[in-house]
This record gives C-alpha cells, structure tokens and sequence, in this order.
C-alpha cells in the first residue's frame, strides 16, 4: 500500500491528490517532518523567534492585543497545519496554502497612531529568522530525538530543499547551501535579540507549565528541559534559564528522547510519512476545488 492509498479520499468540494508535492519519497524533508522529533525542534523555534524584539512586537499588535489563550492555540494549529501542508500535500494545495498565508502577512500592517506611519509584516530580517529558526529546530530536534541522526550531507540537503518553502511563502535571499552555514546564522543573529515583555509571558509559560497532578508536572519538566537542551545558550541566558544546569539538560535530552519515542509508537518512517499525507489530504490547510468535468 503506498502512502496515499493508506487514507480515506477527500470530499468531493476538494480536488483528489495530483502529485507528491514538492518534496516527494525522496526528499530529507519527509523523513524529518514526519517525525515526532521535528514537533520539539519546532517548539525551540517557536521560542527563538519570540526573542525578536520587532517581530514580536509587530505580532502584538496586529494580533496578540486580542487574541485568547483559545484563539492563540486555534492560531498555532493552523500555523502547524500549513507547514504540514507545505512539505506533505500536493503542489495543488501546498500552493494554495502558501498563498493564503502570504495573504495574511500582507494584511497584517499596524498604522502608527502619532505619525500615520504603516508597519508591515513582511520585514525581510522577520521572515528569514522566522523560516530559518523553524528548519534549525526541526534539524536539531531530529538530530537528538530522532530514530537516527542524519548524515552531514543529509543535513545540507534538508537545508537546500527548505529553499522551496522559503520561496513560496516569499522569504527574501541569500538562501543557505549547508546546515553549517545556517547554524552560524542562527547563532550570529542572535546578537540581535532582546527579551521583551511579550518573550518574557512565553518564557513564563515554558517555567511554570499549566499542567495537572505530580506524574504530568515532572513528565512535562522533563520536556520542557529536553526542549531547551535544543536551544543556544545566549538564547537560555535571555530567558533567565542559566539555572538550568548541564545536568538537568542531560537528564531532559534524555527524557524527552524516551517519551518522543514513545510518540513514534513502533511506526517506520515510511508509516509516519504515510500518515502525515493522510493528515494533509483529510484536513487541507487549504481546499481546492475539484474541477468539474465538462459534459460530453
């Protein structure tokens, strides 16, 4: 049974799947992004792009201002439901996806009330940290968490491949060739990062996780800790995580690779490939609609 076949068809408003997508079998990205791993990396970068003191601040006030706890979770599924989609779905729909989410950074301007002056967005410095940051987490977590580190060169192919979704969400050049190079970016640009007031509630959030009964609360500690473990150390030290000591990381990095395991549930990569397409075709980020045939 191939991938596609190992899901339910689509309802008819939305088109069948055409093609593999951009990335296809082949690809360093499917293997990456379907694992369970990659969701921890991504939740290091959600946290390395919360230390960019203009983005952040853009993002409060277009958005955070008013927006919920619900709201801003509805918002992170959808953000995870469109990076699903740009590695996993056809070109169809990973095209749709990429240009409703352009769409919405063009919309998201704020008017300066003193000067009339208008922000937006689209800030090519925000949109390379924020793409990059999320393909460095989703590397390093696979590194540390996943069923086998990748090769050098499997990395570097991760990285050029990534230049596919840098390009249809618009995120300006010059793109990375290596993960060296992208590493050294991630960790020169964090010279220019800051803790803000709205970087300050996530790093709250991150220390005093909202979870019930002794058995989460020390599981979740652990998580956390492997989490972090994932981060660089100028990016703890803004977040007052220096009390964190190597040894509470060791012993996070080694929890957390237990409970990912856990996660992956016995499946290959080619079944956890399979599902994330299954999770693509049943839930579009983005329908398309099907192209009614013409009568004969």
């Amino acid at each position: 049974m191939s991938a596609t076949e190992a899901t339910p068809s689509r309802s008819l408003r939305d088109a069948p799947r055409a093609d593999d997508g951009y990335y296809g079998p082949g690809s360093v990205s499917w293997r990456v992004f379907a694992d369970p791993s990659a969701g921890i990396g991504g939740q290091a970068a959600v946290f390395l792009q919360a230390l960019d003191p203009g983005l952040m601040t853009h993002f409060a006030r277009v958005s955070l201002t008013n927006e919920g706890p619900e709201a801003m979770a509805a918002r992170f599924q959808r953000t995870t439901a469109y990076l699903r989609d740009s590695v996993f779905a056809d070109k169809a729909h990973a095209d749709a996806a990429a240009a409703h989410v352009d769409m919405l950074h063009e919309r998201a301007r704020w008017t300066d009330p003193a000067d009339g002056h208008v922000e937006v967005a689209k800030v090519p410095a925000w949109q390379q940290w924020t793409w990059w940051t999320y393909v460095w987490g989703a590397a390093r977590g696979y590194q540390e968490y996943g069923p086998s580190p990748l090769t050098e060169a499997e990395l570097d192919r991760l990285v050029v491949e990534s230049r596919i979704g840098a390009e249809a969400l618009r995120v300006p050049g010059p793109y990375h060739a290596t993960f060296a190079e992208l590493d050294a970016y991630i960790h020169a640009d964090m010279a220019s990062k800051a803790l803000t007031s709205y970087a300050a509630e996530a790093a709250h959030a991150l220390r005093h996780p909202d979870v019930k009964g002794p058995i989460a609360r020390w599981a979740t500690r652990r998580m956390i800790d492997g989490m972090t473990y994932l981060l660089p150390p100028a990016a703890r030290l803004l977040y007052a995580l220096e009390d964190r000591t190597d040894r509470d990381l060791a012993r996070g990095r080694k929890w957390t690779k237990r409970f990912v395991a856990l996660g992956r549930k016995h499946k290959s990569a080619e079944e956890l490939i399979a599902a994330a397409i299954g999770e693509s075709e049943t839930h579009p980020y983005q329908k398309v609609r099907a192209r009614v045939a013409a009568a004969s």
